[in-house]
């Protein structure tokens, strides 16, 4: 069983986590997960993952590091890191694909993507953005660039390309749809601001209460 095989496995028992949480238990949780999980990584013709691959293309470390968190949370209830973290670990991808698919596909002279070819500019250039993510406390962020390199760095993937294990077209899909839906969580919780005219009423009956009492004082 190859990392490909196993990235692939985690991301889909998260996807079917996200489609059947809320109609099982936690015990029905865990073993829907496992049947998933073992019938993703059987070998092919009989394994789901290999013919995800073949359709989909691999997945990239990121994905699986963020399928295993979303994993945790369908089934222990919250997420291991706070969601600041989470937020800002999206934001860099998105902002991240933003550049690197657009010049990749020809927008521009440049191609990014051949930087990630064993560039050491490059990959200095991600470790020092990963030490100042953890000196700002983003561990989300910076365990993604950590742990992107040091698979890199080890060859664990079929691709010999360093984005290859940064970023895929379905994770930033992924990361994309999660900001939207947090921003409009965030503006749902948000609570109403009350009309000038009431708060008119309440500080003009405030006033006459006030009145009222000094006046029989008197």
């Amino acid at each position: 069983m190859t990392l490909d095989i196993l990235v692939c496995a985690l991301v889909l028992v998260a996807v079917q986590l996200r489609i059947s949480a809320s109609l099982l238990s936690v015990r029905g949780r865990i073993i829907l997960s496992v049947v998933v999980f073992v019938w993703a990584v059987l070998p092919f013709p009989w394994g789901l993952a290999p013919w995800v691959i073949s359709y989909l293309a691999g997945f990239s470390i990121t994905s699986g590091l963020l399928a295993i968190l979303a994993i945790q949370h369908r089934i222990a209830g919250h997420y291991w890191l706070p969601l600041k973290q989470l937020r800002g670990a999206c934001l860099m991808l998105v902002l991240m694909a933003l550049w690197f698919y657009p010049m990749s596909m020809g927008s521009s002279y440049a191609d990014p993507y051949a930087l990630g070819f064993g560039n050491f500019g490059f990959s200095t250039a991600l470790l020092l953005l990963g030490l100042l993510a953890w000196v700002l406390r983003a561990y989300a962020t910076c365990l993604i660039l950590v742990a992107a390199e040091l698979a890199f760095g080890a060859d664990l993937l079929v691709s010999d390309n360093l984005w290859d294990y940064l970023i895929d077209p379905w994770l930033v899909l992924w990361a994309a749809g999660w900001l939207i839906r947090d921003r409009l969580l965030q503006a749902r919780a948000m609570p109403a601001p009350q009309q000038p005219s009431a708060l008119g009423n309440q500080s003009r009956e405030s006033a006459d209460n006030a009145l009222a009492a000094r006046s029989s004082k008197s």
